[in-house]
């Protein structure tokens, strides 16, 4: 699945769907297979990762819809160097609020 890379410095590199990733522990592992990772990044050297919204200009994605279609209709998370993605830090924020109330 294709990515974008926003470090801590603010620099933003852009991975395409043959680049396979996995976070652990706020560990950015990336590689071209699945458990062969080639590339670690500390997580104080990340700051975002979102994920999707990304194709190859020449792929569709199977239904029919042209890149573009399909970019529009794919959805994007984003996901921080504590590997929590932002709907997740959202839940957990109003989960602490309606504690607060009680």
């Amino acid at each position: 699945m294709a990515f974008k890379l926003t470090y801590s410095d603010g620099q933003e590199t852009d991975y395409d769907d043959d680049t396979a990733w996995e976070v652990d522990d706020g560990v950015l592992k990336m590689g071209r297979r699945d458990g062969e990772w080639t590339v670690l990044v500390s997580p104080s050297h990340w700051a975002v990762l979102e994920v999707g919204g990304q194709h190859k200009k020449d792929e569709g994605d199977g239904d029919g819809n042209t890149p573009d279609e399909a970019d529009e209709s794919k959805a994007k998370d984003d996901v921080t160097a504590d590997g929590k993605a932002d709907d997740v830090k959202a839940k957990e924020k109003a989960d602490d609020e309606s504690k607060e109330e009680d």
